[in-house]
């Protein structure tokens, strides 16, 4: 019986963390790969011309930049999602 059990809010609110916690990580290594090409260029420890140094360091920052962007959205729409429904407020008449 293959029976899919709904996830409870919990369930789905340590998804969305997992996930984005996931996506932080990569769009962190993201920015480090693209600071550490612009680094290293700029030590005098790259042999290549500043274009081929710049123009990939700075499009690996903006990537993970947006990246990270987008897993912060992602995340306050999940969570947002995963919280319960709240409960209509009764003004004391009861039917």
């Amino acid at each position: 019986m293959n029976r899919k059990t709904e996830e409870t809010p919990a369930q789905k609110r340590n998804r969305a963390m997992n996930i984005a916690t996931l996506r932080a990580v990569v769009a962190a290594y993201l920015v480090y790969l693209g600071g550490s090409l612009i680094a290293d260029y700029l030590r005098g420890r790259s042999g290549v011309s500043p274009i081929l140094a710049w123009g990939p360091g700075l499009l690996f920052i903006a990537a993970g930049i947006g990246f990270g962007y987008y897993t912060w959205k992602t995340w306050r729409a999940a969570a947002a999602a995963a919280e319960p429904p709240a409960e209509e407020e009764q003004t004391g008449t009861e039917e």
